[in-house]
């Protein structure tokens, strides 16, 4: 039996511990593996669909204006390449693919590369296998979001070894109880030949304790509940496991009548194990004579029959009928709660990252036009039939209103798309806790999206209404209005304060 269990809870640990890792392998190989697959076609393809997009000078607020120059000329580079090399770019990524790899890396640096290729020799053959199949055939949106994910992650401090700590925090416990325990009733298990495993499970064998085929108690089995059952209830009772449920487990070999089928063997040991623990667990109850501990019990104590679904394993594999017939008393974790603290302890974590544009995402086609959200909204929103590349993938003139200052915009390259309730001002009321489809979803909502001029939506920046208002008053009504209107969508949180600020000039603007 203990050999089973610990097959199974090593099974078990091996999918949480895999649980965060993508394509099966662990944290450390996925990072390296997706940074070598996706440095160079990521950037290219965030500069492809973001080139225009005001998230690169999001940041211009914390800049010298030396140092703003200096990043322009960088931002604006880009659009330096040639017509043939900004076709390579933008098929670099198309329809979610990776597309060419290859001879994608010629717009890498021989810096850059000679990093890559000296990780790459670091990876085991299996994982450089894995690697050639993510280039030719992984979906790139579906890995570009397992790595932002991993990413979060790992700057939360939240990182695998985070998760298995708890874990491990959890065995500590385990391994207490069944010191305990050891120290309590360990001369009185060992006496039925009975074993207290790592994880506080008492097993105990079937020849001691019921005659084959009876769900009748045994002697020995009777004094051994007589003896051991109220200290070992007290015994979880008091101890810092958190405790779903302490359960007593019939269990059968798949042995049963000569000439049965399959079938017929595993119902009737589904029957006999589910009467036996029944009996040992009514049994139980009347050995106890504290009652605040009877209390515990009814509300924790359960009575499981296994059949023969969990066998007891030889190193071959093959099933050890003798071992497999046993009773065993079990106090199972409350997952749960485990859960609830990794998923609390993780979000808290996740508050602490600072914002990012990309961790929202970028523009993207969404019908299948080939015009991204930015080029859909300023076709949609022009006055004037939109002038469009020959291609018909890209804006370039049009006409609009600027809300915010009532300005008439004609160049598209003077235009950018504001988000009204700015993508960081979302950060730190409560995006950051967000999935990467609600962020994504909250940066492409067009109700979000206004028309701007460049400079404007500069000095407007992550800013909220108590902080900026449209140099246009006319328009200041509206502005909050919706404002509030996408707070209320979104459900963001503001601090009181803060609401009661908007609120009034709300008051001010629309009277």
């Amino acid at each position: 039996m203990a050999r089973s269990s610990t097959r199974q809870t090593n099974g078990q640990r091996d999918s949480s511990y895999r649980r965060g890792a993508i394509m099966g392998l662990t944290m450390a190989e996925a990072f390296i593996l997706i940074a070598f697959a996706l440095l160079l076609l990521f950037a290219l393809w965030q500069w492809e669909t973001n080139k225009e997009n005001t998230a690169a000078v999001e940041s211009f607020k914390d800049l010298t204006p030396n140092q703003q120059e200096e990043a322009l000329k960088v931002i604006y580079r880009f659009r330096d390449l040639d017509q043939a090399q900004m076709e390579r770019v933008h098929d670099a990524v198309k329809d979610g693919v990776f597309q060419d790899p290859a001879n994608s890396w010629r717009f890498i640096t021989d810096t850059d590369l000679q990093r890559l290729v000296d990780g790459a020799q670091k990876l085991p053959e299996d994982v450089r296998r894995q690697l050639a199949d993510l280039v030719e055939a992984q979906q790139a949106e579906q890995v570009l979001s397992e790595l932002g994910a991993l990413e979060r992650i790992v700057q939360a401090g939240q990182s695998l070894s985070g998760i298995t700590d708890k874990i491990g925090q959890l065995q500590a416990q385990e391994a207490q109880v069944a010191q305990s325990l050891q120290n309590e009733i360990g001369d009185t298990v060992a006496n039925l030949d009975g074993v207290i495993g790592n994880d506080g499970s008492i097993t105990l064998p079937e020849n001691v304790v019921f005659r084959q085929g009876s769900d009748q108690i045994s002697r020995q089995l009777q004094q051994f509940l007589q003896a051991a059952c109220e200290p070992w209830l007290r015994v979880l009772r008091d101890s810092e496991f958190q405790i779903a449920e302490v359960r007593i487990e019939g269990h059968a070999s798949s042995e049963w009548r000569s000439g049965s089928t399959v079938e017929q063997a595993y119902l009737g040991n589904l029957d006999l194990s589910q009467r036996r623990s029944q009996r040992v667990l009514l049994a139980c109850l009347t050995y106890i004579s504290d009652e605040e501990i009877k209390a515990w019990a009814r509300s924790h104590l359960v009575a499981v029959g296994h059949s023969s679904a969990r066998p007891v394993l030889n190193d071959e594999g093959e099933e050890v009928p003798e071992k497999s017939r046993r009773v065993v008393f079990r106090a199972t974790p409350d997952r749960e709660i485990i859960l609830e603290d990794i998923e609390r302890e993780a979000q808290e974590a996740l508050s602490q990252i600072s914002y990012r544009r990309e961790l929202f995402g970028s523009w993207v086609d969404q019908d299948g036009d080939c015009l991204d959200t930015r080029h859909e909204i300023l076709q949609i929103r022009s006055e004037v039939p939109a002038v469009l590349t020959a291609d018909g993938c890209r804006v370039v003139g049009g006409r609009w209103e600027d809300p915010y200052s009532g300005i008439m915009l004609t160049r598209a390259s003077s235009v950018e798309i504001d988000h009204l309730v700015p993508l960081a001002w979302a950060w730190d009321r409560g995006a950051s806790s967000w999935t990467d489809a609600r962020r994504n979803a909250f940066a492409l909502d067009r109700g979000n999206l206004v028309v701007t001029e460049s400079t404007l939506n500069r000095i407007k920046s992550d800013s909220g209404p108590d902080e900026w208002l449209p140099p246009q008053e006319a328009y200041r009504c509206e502005y909050i209005e919706r404002f509030l209107e996408v707070v209320e969508k979104y459900e963001l949180q503001m601090p009181v304060a803060e609401q009661d600020r908007i609120t009034n000039l709300r008051a001010v603007s629309c009277s």
